[in-house]
């Protein structure tokens, strides 16, 4: 194959992005997530949603809450929890993984959540503290104020930067970034399957980009390599 042929397979298959089946549920609020503030709902699937969180450091991070009412019993649920508690340790020893930095449970609420680094924004909107509480459902037992903003602006309109995103606005990469692409991911693939997990979605959409560097996202859809399906979306 030669070199414009093997550019041209590489640019499709990165540029191909296949449909979700995950539904987006409807928003609820949050659970208490300890050192953070709710900023904003930023995304969901069929079993959770993603929140938008500022820690008492000033780090703004990507929350994800796992609802226990939209799994049809226990075992899957339980199952997922303790998949993501096994998979903590593992993220934080790839540079092409996305980092889980805490995961934690609410049994009164019914939920269990995560928190994880946050892909830069692909688009970048600001807006003053007075409107925070527009971009939060009510009523919430989080964010209740905003006594613990430690800066006169917040980002609002968030969207990830990922490697869909990219495409988007860029409609091709060039082939040795697209081969870089491909080499990172590859070793981050690697590092999974090295400890015996699969990802079982790899899609431009589900690969992010923090601080530049490309990582592959949505953990909910790690699994085991003998696992058949996983229920977090």
């Amino acid at each position: 194959m030669n070199s414009d042929a093997l550019a041209a397979r590489i640019e499709n298959l990165l540029g191909s992005t296949p449909s979700s089946s995950s539904e987006s549920i409807p928003s609820r609020p949050p659970p208490p997530i300890p050192d953070h503030e709710i900023i904003a709902r930023i995304g969901g699937g069929s079993y959770g949603e993603v929140w938008l969180a500022r820690s008492v450091t000033g780090a703004l991070r990507a929350v994800k809450v796992v609802w226990r009412s939209h799994f049809s019993s226990e075992r899957p649920y339980e199952r997922e929890f303790h998949g993501i508690v096994q998979f903590e340790p593992i993220s934080r020893s790839h540079p092409g993984v996305v980092n889980v930095l805490h995961v934690g449970r609410d049994d009164a609420a019914g939920c269990f959540f995560y928190v994880m680094e946050l892909a830069d924004a692909a688009e970048k909107k600001v807006i003053s503290k007075s409107v925070i509480s527009e971009t939060v459902p009510e009523p919430t037992a989080v964010a209740r104020s905003t006594d613990l903003l430690n800066t006169d602006s917040l980002i609002t309109g968030y969207s990830p930067r990922t490697l869909a995103s990219e495409l988007k606005a860029r409609a091709r990469l060039p082939v040795i970034e697209a081969v870089s692409l491909g080499v990172q991911l590859a070793g981050a693939l690697g590092h999974l399957h090295r400890h015996r997990l699969v990802h079982r979605d790899v899609k431009p959409s589900n690969v992010i980009f923090v601080h530049g560097q490309a990582k592959l996202a949505d953990i909910g859809l790690v699994t085991g390599v003998h696992e058949e399906r996983s229920f977090v979306g």
